[in-house]
């Protein structure tokens, strides 16, 4: 069979056959099908550890009344809105007595405002009434007590409901291919890379989402040329040699080299299959009277473009409970969080010897592998995607509001956010909320001119700020204040500061509604415009909880350059108020640089960076069931500093890294 396929494919290099055998399986295959075949990984597992889980009671809550009060009830029942008086994001105020009634009444659904309510359908003319089944799960609820076992009920948690769960396989992105063939093989095939394979799409703010990580033919092909190209630029004898001097077609000594480079290239211990596999492609080079060299720059061809190196895959059998990560996975986790890239050969051993089981060798690894470039590489990569920097590439603004617009300004404003965060996170180690504020950035002359400064020298220079209170801090730099678009919208910058920064949640609004964004002219700056849509009934209810989050950056213009009037010659403001999401009361700011440092003050933006992080560091949406363990990630990385490196120690230590949900057979 394979001289048959050698006959048919391999034209004058026969043994190609068989490694097309090899090859075209392993390229074929879905990415549901790959997460179906190759689950089997590395490491045995131990018993799965004993852990007390909730009660029915409080799982039900959690997983059916919760998300349906998060996304029926608290548009308009939350501690800020309050609409009714009538508060159900939490206990207390759930639970309290209003002139109306009370509205739960644990054990009696008929004595409750909130199930009356329900019933009745007296809900607003343009929302839904509850499903017949909803209503049961409410009346449930109730019935049984009505228990209560989160401290809040964070909207935000429920967006992705029990999608974010079900990820198995991670599929490398471009960054992350060229970063593992550069570490695992020692070739940068960086350009050809970016030339030949299709582009990440952004899903839930990332490019590393797993979900959308999906595989077509234009993948398959593009793998098999790199992994072509790869091979015919690297030193095989000496790569070899690495893993054996032994390189005769035998059995033992061509199985054991495989065996050994297998480990390395596909990131740990190959089963009997997989070696029986390539030893194959080994067997009929030899038939056809090929080089050891060749046999093995073939194998080294089919290995790069096997799921295992394609992929992230792990070993997910067990019994449906959560189960410890086997040492190579683990290293696997912690090189891909940190690096971006594969596991190097100290933390390969650190994972043969079993040292990261164990806190002390994991924190020992974690330090070692921080002062290592490909870090900070790694969290640049982290800023440009968490602030969706890579548009900036794209922007084609109006050239008769804006004549002075070169593409140039785009990409120095992409590098004066990336030598910001730099600083703040890297050199300075600061916390993480003194991005928001910190009173320095670094221009070009362009873009020093830009903003209205004095251009210093003739390259990227720093400046400070303390003297400029209109500026400091991620939301005053062009890369951030170009969100809002020519007209500098108040609805897409308040969206930002809500959804980026403040882990906040508004619908999207009726298909019916108009949603281009109204130009300003003369008596009308965009400040009114916002104004005017938070005192309309229909759609006030929205806007008024994100769109006041921006009025402190109404002085910038579209492009992000300072001014006391727009073009019409309307006066502009800074001063506002700002809702932190749960809280029942807004915060009054006179100017720009006070909301600047009320979000590097608050909290709650320090836990949604946390929560930006954790999502880029694991490469899914993170969701309800997480929420405990990325809060308990927070507290510990604030109480250590609140750096950036704090917070990358926390999510490794915890469960979400060390520990791996499990599905069963059946």
């Amino acid at each position: 069979h394979r001289l048959a396929l050698a006959d048919e494919h391999g034209g004058g290099r026969p043994w190609l056959g068989t490694y097309h055998l090899v090859a075209l399986y392993t390229r074929s295959l879905p990415a549901g099908e790959v997460a179906r075949n190759f689950k089997a990984g590395a490491g045995v597992h131990g018993e799965s550890p004993v852990v007390r889980g909730p009660s029915e009671k409080e799982i039900f809550f959690e997983t059916k009344v919760a998300p349906l009060l998060a996304d029926q009830c608290l548009e308009c029942h939350d501690a800020g809105t309050r609409k009714g008086k009538l508060d159900l994001s939490r206990k207390t105020s759930a639970f309290a007595a209003l002139k109306a009634g009370t509205p739960v009444v644990p054990g009696k659904p008929d004595q409750s405002l909130l199930w009356e309510s329900v019933l009745h359908d007296d809900m607003p003319e343009d929302r839904e009434p509850l499903s017949s089944e909803q209503k049961a799960i409410l009346k449930k609820w109730i019935a049984d007590g009505a228990t209560w076992s989160l401290e809040r009920i964070d909207p935000a948690d429920y967006v992705h409901g029990g999608s974010a769960e079900g990820t198995w396989v991670q599929r490398l992105t471009v960054p992350e291919y060229i970063a593992t063939v550069r570490a695992t093989v020692g070739v940068d095939i960086a350009k050809e890379a970016r030339e030949i394979l299709p582009r990440d799409l952004r899903a839930d703010g990332f490019s590393n989402t797993a979900y959308n990580l999906s595989v077509d033919l234009k993948h398959v092909e593009s793998y098999a040329r790199l992994a072509e190209i790869i091979v015919s630029r690297m030193d095989v004898p000496k790569f070899a040699d690495r893993f054996g001097r032994n390189r005769r077609f035998t059995d033992k000594e061509m199985g054991a080299l495989i065996e050994k480079m297998g480990k390395w290239i596909l990131r740990g211990p190959l089963e009997k299959r997989e070696v029986i596999g390539y030893r194959g492609v080994t067997t009929a080079v030899a038939a056809a009277g090929g080089t050891t060299d060749e046999a093995i720059g073939l194998v080294i061809e089919a290995m790069l473009q096997s799921p295992r190196f394609l992929y992230r895959v792990e070993q997910q059998r067990g019994d449906g409970t959560s189960w410890p990560v086997d040492e190579y996975e683990l290293a696997t986790r912690i090189s891909f969080i940190l690096w971006g890239a594969s596991p190097d050969e100290e933390l390969v051993r650190a994972a043969e010897r079993g040292e990261l089981s164990g806190e002390e060798g994991l924190v020992r690894q974690i330090e070692r592998m921080r002062k290592d470039p490909r870090a900070i590489e790694r969290s640049l990569q982290f800023a440009s995607e968490w602030l969706n920097l890579g548009r900036l590439a794209n922007m084609n603004p109006d050239r008769k509001k804006f004549p002075q617009w070169k593409p140039e300004l785009g990409a120095d404003m992409r590098e004066e956010t990336l030598a910001f965060f730099r600083e703040v996170v890297w050199t300075q180690e600061r916390p993480l909320t003194d991005l928001l504020n910190a009173q320095f950035t670094y221009l070009t002359p362009a873009l020093a001119k830009h903003y209205g400064l004095q251009p210093s020298g003739k390259g990227v220079a720093r400046y400070d700020l303390d003297k400029v209170p209109a500026r400091g801090g991620l939301l005053t730099q062009g890369s951030v204040l170009t969100i809002g678009g020519d007209e500098a919208s108040m609805v897409t910058r308040g969206l930002f500061v809500m959804h980026d920064l403040l882990r906040g949640v508004v619908k999207d609004p009726p298909p019916e509604v108009d949603v281009t964004p109204i130009p300003s002219k003369p008596g009308l700056t965009q400040r009114d415009a916002a104004t005017m849509r938070i005192e309309d009934r229909s759609c006030g209810g929205c806007h008024s909880k994100f769109e006041p989050l921006a009025f402190g950056l109404e002085k910038f213009n579209g492009l992000g350059a300072y001014q006391e009037k727009d073009r019409f010659g309307n006066p502009l403001r800074e001063d506002g108020e700002i809702l932190i999401p749960g809280e029942a009361k807004a915060v009054p700011y006179a100017n720009s640089a006070e909301l600047m440092d009320l979000l590097a003050a608050s909290d709650r933006v320090g836990q949604s960076i946390t929560w930006k992080i954790t999502q880029f560091a694991l490469g899914r949406p993170l969701g309800a069931s997480d929420a405990r363990v990325v809060e308990k990630i927070h507290q510990e990385a604030t109480k250590n500093g609140g750096t950036y490196a704090d917070v990358l120690t926390a999510i490794i230590l915890s469960d979400l890294v060390r520990m791996t949900r499990t599905e069963t057979d059946g």
